[in-house]
């Protein structure tokens, strides 16, 4: 059994194959589980994410509130704690530490355009692409250093979130967009995540984090080498056709993993057909080319 076709990967996937290998290639490779948009907290944080960057964008309630509103559609299950109105409601608590974030930031511009829902592709080899949606880019007003902006939903009761953002890959890759908006000779920049946690009871009692971290060009560099190091281990996976299962992450925030169960039925592995990617991302590149211009810059 081989896969034929190219495997894009993304921030979400990769976080899947360091969780379990087989997991990965259930999810992402095989023809058992269809993509579900409609999974509660996938709608829930892409709507509130879209209000969140329209108010960035225009600092116009009404507008952001109609924003989310079309963004928001029905997940296919009962989740009390995800509704349309407690996602309004979130956006609404929200309003006075973006108002206090717009004090020393402003949308940064690309093309004429506020730098908002940018798209790009990395092209890692003939078999393996990386993707990924930026959610916004500022500009801080006074140093004029910028900031990759990352809207997050958690609905962990926890006192300290830092555990959970301060390390995370996913914006450090997203910055390679910066080279096209603020020249290459922008080495340091910030990270700012806008989080909105949902709280305990019916989600009506939120809490709004504003969390900020530095990053430079070697925490980029060093992103670039290890998603390279996550491709040469798929590559070897698939030449050998064995993904492990990593039986102590079956169980999750206090539920069993969807595949549990059924994991171990590999005669029913079929791989998926290739689907052709027509997204016309807006910047494409290649990881080579671009790690070897990130050992320039950090010599």
């Amino acid at each position: 059994m081989e896969y034929k076709g190219r495997i894009r990967l993304s921030h979400s996937a990769i976080n899947t194959l360091t969780v379990c290998e087989r997991k990965f290639q259930l999810d992402r490779l095989l023809t058992s589980v269809p993509n579900d948009s409609t999974y509660a907290p996938l709608v829930f944080g892409k709507a509130w994410g879209a209000g969140i960057a329209s108010y960035l964008e225009f600092q116009d309630i009404n507008k952001a509130i109609l924003t989310l509103w079309l963004a928001y559609y029905p997940a296919h299950e009962e989740d009390t704690r995800r509704t349309e109105d407690i996602c309004i409601h979130l956006l609404l608590a929200a309003i006075p530490k973006l108002d206090t974030l717009l004090l020393d930031w402003e949308p940064a511009n690309f093309e004429g355009k506020p730098a908002a829902e940018m798209s790009f592709k990395l092209d890692i080899d003939d078999k393996f692409y990386y993707v990924g949606y930026i959610d916004f880019i500022a500009k801080n007003k006074w140093s004029g250093r910028y900031g990759i902006i990352e809207v997050k939903t958690t609905a962990l009761n926890l006192f300290d979130l830092d555990p959970i953002y301060q390390n995370s890959g996913q914006g450090v890759g997203y910055s390679i967009a910066l080279d096209k908006i603020a020249g290459s000779e922008q080495t340091e920049y910030d990270l700012i995540y806008i989080v909105g946690q949902l709280g305990s009871g019916d989600g009506f009692t939120p809490l709004i984090h504003i969390k900020t971290y530095q990053k430079n060009i070697q925490d980029r560099f060093n992103w670039f080498i290890s998603l390279g190091m996550d491709v040469d281990r798929i590559r070897r996976m698939l030449d050998i056709n064995v993904f492990p299962l990593r039986g102590g992450n079956c169980l999750q925030y206090n539920k069993p993993c969807y595949h549990f169960g059924s994991c171990t039925l590999y005669d029913l592995d079929r791989y998926k057909e290739e689907v052709e990617d027509v997204i016309d991302y807006q910047f494409v590149y290649n990881l080579d080319e671009i790690i070897s211009d990130h050992i320039e810059r950090t010599i």
